[in-house]
């Protein structure tokens, strides 16, 4: 899966099974989320989320990305609830299935600590 910002600051998902990974883009004129207020473990919920196309899946009593494998760090509830209380996840229950999507905040928050990691591991 391919992910794409539109010009609105919004993510586009166009599906692309045989994707190594997402791409994952700040609009050029688009400010920087202060990410420095984040821990480093609700920064790493939100990176999860992100690669995980927007959303997260609770499963065994754990919180995961829906692509996570079986080497990827489960997430705390906690975490999640955290995110939500700070406006960048919204969480829902549907049949019993738990489930947090990226808001238009935490979006942006996810993807300025995608480019800052980018940046710090060079070209």
């Amino acid at each position: 899966m391919t992910v794409l910002q539109d010009h609105a600051g919004e993510l586009a998902f166009r599906g692309e099974p045989n994707s190594a990974a997402p791409l994952l883009f700040l609009a050029p004129d688009e400010p920087r989320a202060p990410t420095d207020r984040l821990s480093p473990t609700k920064r790493a919920a939100l990176v999860a989320c992100l690669n995980g196309g927007g959303s997260l899946h609770k499963r065994r009593g754990a919180w995961a990305a829906s692509s996570a494998s079986a080497g990827d760090k489960p997430i705390s509830g906690v975490t999640v609830a955290d995110l939500g209380r700070d406006g960048m996840l919204t969480r829902s229950m549907l049949d019993g299935t738990a489930s947090a999507r990226l808001t238009t905040r935490g979006s942006w928050f996810a993807r300025t600590a995608v480019a800052e990691m980018a940046e710090r591991s060079g070209p």
